[in-house]
């Protein structure tokens, strides 16, 4: 029992489980934050694992290297037919130069 507390003690604590290996691919990259919180929106939708590699340091240095994400390998084909049909900005603006030009 805890002298502080009075709360009985446990005799041994339980072992944490092991961490579970995942192996990542690069999809895509992008300078674009909103294409960063677009793409998080639809991964998160389909409860895929992914994370953005130097998505903070974009914000530092912006332009300097590009985000990238990163999903689980065995669900890459998956990932890229879901944003096959997206198109990136490349810029901080939002601004595609090539949608501009058609109007």
């Amino acid at each position: 029992m805890c002298s502080d507390c009075r709360i009985p003690l446990v005799p041994e604590l339980e072992p944490e489980p092991e961490p579970e290996f995942v192996e990542y691919e690069e999809v895509l990259t992008t300078f674009n934050p909103f294409d960063i919180a677009f793409i998080k929106s639809i991964l998160e939708g389909q409860d895929i694992l992914y994370y953005f590699n130097n998505e903070h340091f974009n914000y530092v240095r912006p332009l300097a290297e590009p985000v990238r994400l990163m999903v689980e390998k065995e669900k890459a084909e998956t990932v890229r037919e879901l944003l096959k049909d997206m198109t990136l900005s490349y810029g901080l603006s939002g601004w595609n130069k090539d949608e501009e030009e058609k109007e």
